[in-house]
């Protein structure tokens, strides 16, 4: 079967329980540390808290765009839902509302398809798809076979043909791109996981390399993955980052609160990363990759 179980388990590792009963009781989803409440370093605040841009920066650090800069600008640049709250792809509110700081505005579709590969798949792919770089929206099935939308433009289609998928030319359609765009990404989705995507993307040796849209990722069965929504530096040269993930089942992706540091929250810092605990995952060394 092609089709990538992107199972995980439903509950958060045992390393992260206690810390995390703890911090259910002193920090919610709306606080914001103490030392960034004072009006000078809110009126650096664009648009508080309507989009990732707006998200409190420690005083001192400032905004890094290497690598794409304009996938990183249209990161921050992504707008947050007015409800923190967490919906599945079905309607219904996720059980766990405690592991996000905010929800990305983003249609998730209503089938049980964007998980969390898919998450990080699916930012990378409206990028491109909004810069009409469509020659760049390719991506590996878990067979390893290439699903690329600039095929799916011409006419080809793929199915699965026991454990590889084949391709078949239909007739092609090209009246509303952005009705194409949504039924071949409803197929990366049904084909691609963590183990693929893991094996498309290019490894990152050194962390303190740290990119927007990079993802640590663990591949495999179950595995998951989340993707760096912003980086930020000092003078000093410390790095801190946001991320962001989907999870199972289908859900609003959305921004994870640092249970590891509370009033670095939801900043991560890249000298303490090794390993990265997020609150439903942990990321082992060398899982840090890029497109």
């Amino acid at each position: 079967m092609i089709v990538v179980s992107h199972q995980k388990p439903t509950t958060m590792p045992t390393h992260c329980n206690v810390l995390f009963i703890i911090l259910l009781t002193t920090f919610s989803c709306t606080d914001i540390p103490k030392e960034f409440e004072n009006a000078e370093n809110k009126t650096t605040i664009r648009n508080p808290e309507k989009d990732i841009r707006g998200i409190y920066l420690p005083k001192g650090f400032s905004y890094v765009d290497a690598g794409d800069s304009l996938y990183a600008d249209w990161l921050l640049d992504l707008k947050f839902k007015k409800s923190s709250s967490v919906y599945l792809y079905n309607g219904q509110l996720k059980s766990d509302q405690f592991v996000q700081y905010r929800v990305l505005d983003i249609d998730i579709g209503k089938k049980d398809l964007l998980q969390c590969a898919d998450a990080a798949i699916k930012l990378k792919a409206d990028f491109l798809f909004e810069k009409n770089r469509y020659n760049e929206i390719n991506f590996f099935a878990t067979s390893g076979d290439k699903i690329s939308f600039q095929d799916w433009l011409k006419g080809s289609r793929w199915k699965q043909q026991g454990d590889k998928l084949i391709t078949y030319t239909t007739t092609r359609n090209t009246d509303n791109i952005k009705n194409e765009y949504n039924a071949f990404m409803q197929l990366v989705f049904s084909y691609c996981g963590t183990y693929s995507l893991s094996k498309q993307l290019r490894p990152v040796d050194d962390i303190n390399s740290i990119q927007p849209g990079d993802i640590f990722i663990q591949g495999g069965f179950p595995g998951h993955a989340v993707t760096v929504m912003a980086v930020a530096k000092n003078d000093e040269g410390k790095k801190i980052f946001l991320l962001s993930q989907g999870y199972m089942p289908a859900q609003d992706i959305h921004i994870l609160k640092n249970y590891g540091d509370p009033d670095l929250s939801p900043w991560y810092t890249t000298s303490n990363i090794d390993p990265l605990f997020t609150p439903q995952w942990k990321f082992e060394r060398g899982t840090l990759k890029r497109w």
